[in-house]
């Protein structure tokens, strides 16, 4: 093989231009601190790492949602607590309003109570969040949910709830809606109200239910076509058995209706006069009206008219029932916040160690070992010291001194 002058030039030349380049290689990996300076130095660590960067990103979004979640959730739950302080103290409230003793004055002075703490409860309910939204309207977060027109309370929001997408394959509501905080039973209760009509005009009074396990009637109306007899409804149907009769007492006696439900009953009704007894489910559970009606309940002066006496005790009794049941209820939603903040902190804490382990992988294939990248920034110069020493021998060879020149 004939080597000519030129090819010993060119030979030196790219072995120094070579040298030179993995120098500045070297100076680019210590400097930024990367092991791959471009794709093609790893093409398959590139891929993994774009990979495993996308992982991060949509674990840390998803950080960030359990974290907007966590706040919702954690301002519904002070909204809660003193949502239960607040009906705690209306049932020592109605307690005290069972007293017979108490004059015009008295229960004048309790509806006043009652209507602050209503006016309260109102405000809890259309509290807003940090960002201006109503908590409770479930997705109309511009609008009130609870408002007053005059007569009642109604919901203005709807049902849907606000979900918030907290893991991969995990979405969670962040609130709940009014009407299932204020405006239902207890999920599973089997509880039974009672209800004497707005137009009696007897001194009966009911209360008391009590249902027996299996019952599946959801609603009973009493209706008396005299002071002693009665019929009785189930669901719409009158029950054939009817009519009865009350024993001839004016002791509290209990009435057994059908399906295994009884009621406690005092007084002397008067022909016309209708009383209901009803499935939590399927009773009307407003709190709000509830509240309001005792309220105006207590503000009409009693003197020493029976009957009058009979429809406050009648709505006292109602009352009773139905808040039990709806401080239940928000007691039961209050489990559900808890229940999934612990969730929540459980996401967050495996979210944590999956970031970890992201960082770790993307360091194993990113990240540059400055040990060995010294030693071989060391060997590379010492490389180029010695390329560039044999070309500055190559350099001085004469046209003679070559042997095999063509």
């Amino acid at each position: 093989m004939r080597i000519s002058t030129s090819m010993y030039f060119q030979t030196g030349l790219n072995t120094i231009n070579q040298q030179q380049a993995d120098l500045v290689k070297l100076f680019q990996q210590t400097g930024t601190g990367q092991r791959m300076v471009t794709p093609s130095d790893d093409p398959l660590a590139a891929a993994q790492t774009i990979n495993l960067a996308q992982a991060q990103a949509m674990n840390q979004r998803f950080g960030e949602n359990r974290g907007v979640a966590q706040r919702a959730l954690s301002e519904e739950e002070n909204i809660l607590n003193s949502v239960t302080l607040q009906l705690q103290d209306v049932q020592t409230r109605l307690l005290e309003a069972a007293n017979g003793t108490l004059s015009d004055a008295d229960r004048n002075t309790l509806a006043t109570v009652l209507q602050t703490a209503l006016d309260t409860l109102v405000g809890l309910a259309n509290s807003k969040d940090g960002s201006g939204q109503y908590l409770f309207s479930g997705s109309q977060g511009q609008t009130a949910p609870f408002q007053f027109d005059g007569t009642s309370y109604s919901y203005h929001g709807d049902t849907l709830g606000r979900p918030i997408q907290v893991e991969q394959t995990r979405q969670l509501d962040s609130s709940d809606h009014g009407q299932t905080l204020f405006m239902r039973a207890n999920p599973g209760s089997l509880s039974y109200m009672t209800q004497a009509a707005a137009g009696n005009t007897g001194t009966g009074v009911i209360s008391g239910p009590s249902v027996s396990p299996g019952n599946s009637a959801g609603h009973y109306r009493i209706v008396f076509t005299s002071p002693t007899d009665y019929t009785v409804e189930v669901d719409g149907v009158p029950d054939p058995n009817g009519p009865f009769t009350l024993p001839s007492s004016d002791k509290e006696q209990t009435i057994n209706l059908a399906s295994g439900v009884s009621v406690k009953f005092s007084g002397q009704p008067a022909a016309g006069d209708q009383f209901d007894v009803s499935s939590a489910a399927q009773t009307d559970m407003n709190l709000f009206d509830t509240l309001q009606r005792m309220a105006d309940a207590l503000k009409t002066p009693l003197g020493d008219d029976p009957a009058l006496k009979a429809a406050l005790r009648n709505t006292l009794n109602s009352s009773i029932q139905r808040v039990a049941e709806n401080y239940d209820n928000v007691l039961t939603v209050r489990s559900s916040v808890g229940t999934r903040l612990n969730e929540l902190d459980a996401l967050s804490a495996n979210g944590s160690l999956r970031q970890l382990n992201y960082r770790q992988e993307l360091s194993r294939l990113e990240d540059l070992d400055y040990y060995q990248a010294s030693t071989q920034l060391e060997l590379r110069k010492s490389a180029l010291e010695a390329a560039a020493l044999a070309f500055r021998k190559i350099q001085s060879l004469n046209l003679f001194g070559l042997r095999g020149n063509g």
